[in-house]
């Protein structure tokens, strides 16, 4: 059937109406993602979670910063990175999935805490321009941390506690990893005045008690308790310090001594030399030891069967392709 050329220009302009909407359609579900949906731009995805590139980005830098890397030592050593981040990763999901979170109370005391490790507001502005972070992403940050902090530690509390069999038996395996460095039991009294401390040294020779005077004069923290510093390893000691005590008899009274932190007169109380530790001084040790062995092994097995119950997958294409500049 022949169609007269009226009908032939209908018919063509119904074909161009039809292709317009379809050309519009497709722009509008492109414009809403239907056909470029967030799953084929994921780099990494576990379980529900998906991690486009700018999260995966923001997340290795926080990783990373700190450790003086450049961005071609970071490429070298991406394989590490993207397993210790899905580990991360796994542990979120297994938190959210538990309903396992961190209030908003929780979060502003650990944002004071943090930023009272600063002397002053700029100093804190810096750490941010270092990592590339502005304020907000670096308060996200901290929550993130938190929160895996948090579920690590609610899987942590299943593990039984140390026992003193084993730390009996810890103790005798490993006896002579635990040595005592030359340690020195020693009482003070701090001034900022060279002729303060010359008075004092001059009562304490005469017969007062150097506790007595430490609480009414000296301005070292341990004053309150009469300025008994206790035991305490000489290795640790400021080297003016470590000097005037090394020698000094147990017992006697010590000249007056200028350190960066005043003038002091010091007694030592008792020392001990480099040794084996007991049992006893080497229990608080083992039990660090001991836990910490038995949560390393709890972790490892834990990840293990959240990589079973959250299936993990990478897109390496799109990781190859990744820039973090």
């Amino acid at each position: 059937m022949c169609l007269c050329l009226t009908e032939r220009f209908g018919v063509i302009y119904m074909l161009k109406q039809s292709f317009c909407l379809i050309v519009a359609i497709c722009l509008i579900l492109s414009g809403c993602d239907i056909f470029d949906r967030s799953e084929k731009k994921a780099i990494i995805t576990v379980g529900e979670r998906i991690v486009n590139e700018a999260e995966l980005k923001r997340d290795i830098i926080d990783l990373t910063s700190g450790m003086g890397l450049t961005d071609q030592s970071i490429k070298e050593t991406m394989d590490s990175l993207i397993s210790r981040l899905v580990d991360e990763y796994l542990v979120l999901e297994y938190g959210r999935q538990n309903g396992i979170t961190i209030s908003e109370q929780e979060l502003e005391s650990e944002v004071e805490d943090a930023k009272e490790g600063y002397p002053e507001e700029k100093f804190f502005q810096e750490m941010l321009l270092r990592r590339y972070l502005n304020y907000d992403e670096w308060k996200e940050g901290l929550r993130r941390h938190l929160l895996i902090k948090k579920i690590i530690e609610k899987i942590y509390e299943g593990i039984p506690a140390i026992t003193a069999e084993e730390i009996n038996a810890y103790y005798i395996s490993h006896e002579t990893e635990f040595t005592q460095p030359p340690m020195v039991k020693f009482s003070q009294i701090v001034t900022h005045s060279e002729d303060e401390a010359k008075g004092l040294r001059e009562r304490l020779l005469k017969g007062e008690h150097l506790d007595n005077l430490a609480r009414q004069y000296s301005t070292a923290p341990e004053a309150e308790d009469g300025g008994e510093v206790g035991w305490i390893s000489q290795d640790a000691l400021d080297e003016s310090i470590d000097e005037a005590l090394s020698s000094l008899p147990v017992g006697e009274i010590s000249p007056v001594v200028k350190t960066p932190y005043g003038y002091h007169i010091f007694q030592v109380d008792a020392k001990r030399p480099e040794g084996p530790k007991s049992l006893e001084e080497a229990r608080d040790e083992i039990e660090t030891i001991l836990i910490l062995q038995k949560q390393e092994v709890l972790y490892s097995k834990w990840i293990i069967k959240l990589r079973e119950l959250f299936p993990v997958r990478i897109n390496h294409e799109l990781l190859r392709t990744l820039e973090l500049g």
